[in-house]
């Protein structure tokens, strides 16, 4: 690639991102202002979703870490995860 092509993606690239940042910013505003209830709930939603998972690593983190401790090799670790 050359330069005059580097430039000319950069050029075209930067005001095309802002402008799907901004019209993701105004849908989420339209969405917020019609109807702000359903819009707490989803984010609460994906924040639940979000400890979920990380509880679920975490367990599986200590379970791995105890069956280590009880002797198990990495090998037959990972064979039952």
């Amino acid at each position: 690639m050359g330069v005059e092509e580097v430039e000319m993606k950069s050029t075209v690239l930067k005001p095309f991102l802002f402008g799907v940042t901004c019209g993701i910013g105004i849908t989420l505003l339209s969405l917020y202002t019609r109807k702000p209830g359903c819009f707490v709930t989803s984010i609460e939603r994906l924040a639940e979703v979000g400890r979920t998972r990380r509880a679920k690593e975490e367990e599986k983190r200590l379970e791995r870490e105890w069956l280590k401790a009880a002797g198990f090799s990495d090998k037959e670790i990972d064979e039952v995860f």
